[in-house]
């Protein structure tokens, strides 16, 4: 999706890159850009620090297994925030662990998962989540244990805010090989046939209300297809707003906006978004 540019736009090497510059920003908001999925960021651009991590913390542990009293053998994993979501799934499934099959199809890192609690199909990635190591805002290093969190639908509280993720440290079970993979498989088939994978998109525009589904309520709303600019509900997933060539992210914001009042019109339902708006808006 289109938007605007950045006051500055850093790329940090390392960890102490990070550290300095958050200990240094004086008063300038500081963004933290992953692979920006879920995002839409507006046409105006971002103030301040745009901070780029995506090419960063890509290191997964080798699993360390265990057996529990019950005899279940279960296995502790160290990822890195970097580590995109549909290789992190892959991955497991090799050493047969179990627990997050049907995230496989979530677009984007570990990161960005662990602070939006991401899930699919009625798994989330707290599910799984032992600790959570983050440069908080002084640019100190913490690590956070799962009892320090709160896992809410779509958003991870943490004692405090801002900071940036690094690394997560996964609890998962054993499993059966080919079920796992089976498993994976099927997530990926529903995914390619129901969402629309050929047209640039934001990922899904709005949680899902309690009973319901937000694609469901759109699509009963007759929005399919509704278009304002280059933009579109898609055609394919309600839930879903496609950039058709040159949509701006006014557009974007517009059928959001639109799609909320008609919902609210016909249902009552405030539908609440999951995609995230960052930046300047008029």
């Amino acid at each position: 999706m289109r938007g605007g540019p950045a006051d500055y736009f850093i790329v940090p090497k390392n960890i102490e890159d990070i550290k300095n510059i958050l200990r240094n920003r004086g008063d300038l908001p500081v963004f933290v850009l992953g692979e920006g999925t879920n995002l839409l960021v507006a046409d105006r651009g971002i103030p301040g620090i745009v901070l780029s991590v995506k090419e960063m913390f890509k290191i997964i542990q080798t699993p360390v297994f265990s057996r529990l009293t019950s005899g279940e053998e279960v296995a502790s994993v160290r990822v890195g925030a970097g580590t995109k979501m549909s290789y992190l799934v892959k991955y497991l499934a090799k050493y047969s662990l179990t627990g997050i099959e049907d995230l496989v199809g979530i677009p984007g890192s570990l990161g960005g998962a662990v602070v939006m609690n991401a899930g699919a199909d009625g798994t989330e990635i707290g599910d799984v989540i032992r600790n959570v190591t983050r440069i908080n805002d002084d640019g100190e290093v913490e690590t956070l244990s799962r009892d320090e969190l709160t896992f809410r639908y779509r958003k991870t509280i943490f004692p405090t805010p801002g900071g940036i993720v690094i690394e997560a440290e996964l609890k998962l079970k054993k499993g059966d090989h080919l079920e796992i993979q089976k498993a994976i498989d099927a997530h990926l088939d529903r995914r390619r046939q129901k969402q629309p994978l050929t047209l640039p998109n934001s990922g899904s525009v709005f949680k899902n209300p309690e009973g319901d589904t937000a694609g469901r309520l759109i699509e009963e709303a007759g929005l399919k297809g509704f278009s304002i600019g280059g933009a579109a509900v898609s055609i394919k997933h309600a839930n879903f707003i496609v950039n058709q060539g040159e949509a701006t992210a006014h557009d974007i914001r517009e059928i959001i906006e639109t799609v909320q009042k008609v919902v609210k019109e016909k249902t009552g339902i405030d539908l609440e978004t999951e995609v995230v708006l960052a930046g300047e808006w008029d």
